[in-house]
């Protein structure tokens, strides 16, 4: 019966990097808009709106002390990776490549976001830490709110920066 559960999870994770939403994760066409610092803070944003989702999503798990500072050092860790993927993977089609490039940002950044729950010290040792499928959704859900922000906060950016 685990085992059945346990394969339904995978079928769920691997179903939701599939679909072309996913593929719209590369918030910057490197030929086409150049690495601003306006351009920079709008990736930071869309960032720090990602760590609040991920911590609003795990508020009721332990999780240690500092936790979105941790949710920044991953970060500071899996975008520059991710851009070095895409850039890697300049060959394939550049949709394929930001789908695989965010699934395997969302499987790293799940992964150890479950690990610094599950082995940094907590102020809240009385509750229960997060599953690795929690982890991994709300590494989803937030990369997916991060990606779909990106343009919202770019055509913003773009009307005030026109007027």
């Amino acid at each position: 019966m685990k085992t059945q559960n346990y394969i339904r999870r995978l079928v769920f994770l691997a179903a939701a990097f599939l679909p072309v939403a996913s593929a719209r994760a590369n918030p910057i066409e490197m030929p086409e808009k150049p690495l601003t610092p306006e351009i920079t803070f709008l990736i930071v944003c869309a960032i720090l709106l990602e760590v609040v989702c991920i911590l609003l999503m795990l508020w009721r798990s332990k999780n240690p002390r500092f936790f979105i500072l941790w949710l920044i050092v991953i970060h500071l860790f899996t975008y520059p990776a991710f851009l070095g993927f895409l850039w890697l993977e300049q060959n394939i089609r550049p949709a394929f490549a930001a789908g695989i490039g965010e699934g395997l940002v969302v499987v790293v950044e799940g992964t150890l976001i479950y690990l610094i729950c599950r082995f940094v010290p907590s102020a809240k040792s009385d509750l229960a830490s997060p599953s690795i499928f929690k982890c991994l959704l709300a590494s989803l859900i937030g990369n997916i709110l991060s990606a779909s922000a990106f343009p919202i906060l770019l055509a913003i950016y773009d009307r005030i920066a026109s007027i």
